[in-house]
């Protein structure tokens, strides 16, 4: 693989990691250069970015992606991702991931290479243009 360079491409490599390591590496990158480490912050893809997808990204987004891959995930997700996933999508969506929220403990692990499988997809299709993860209010047109 090539190595391209540059911010976007770091953050990327930094987005496949474990949230433990990226932690780590984002934290050891702070104390030699606060400023790097705030770009790479604001150029990650991150599973809690999918808080600011819309419905019709989130439909997009189901038919791609295993949605048990997706509910296992939301166990290590913010209550505010949670909420935000359970309230745009159907009844029955609905009622499979509770049902895998609320099922057997799972190791951290199965949870991390779940939220892996979906944020590979994740990250395609923002590469695509296809989804915009933005915290910003702005519409976009």
């Amino acid at each position: 693989m090539l190595f391209k360079g540059g911010v976007k491409e770091a953050a990327k490599m930094l987005s496949a990691l474990s949230m433990v390591e990226r932690e780590r590496i984002l934290i050891d990158i702070a104390k030699k250069d606060p400023k790097m480490a705030e770009l790479l912050k604001q150029n990650l893809i991150v599973f809690e970015d999918l808080r600011f997808i819309t419905v019709k990204m989130l439909v997009e987004l189901l038919r791609e992606i295993n949605l048990n891959d997706l509910a296992l995930g939301l166990r290590l997700a913010s209550a505010e991702l949670r909420t935000h996933i359970l309230e745009n999508v159907s009844t029955s969506i609905r009622e499979e991931i509770q049902s895998v929220l609320n099922g057997k403990l799972r190791p951290v692990s199965d949870v991390e290479e779940s939220v892996e499988k979906v944020m590979q997809v994740v990250r395609k299709k923002v590469e695509k243009g296809e989804l915009i993860l933005s915290s910003s209010s702005e519409t976009m047109v």
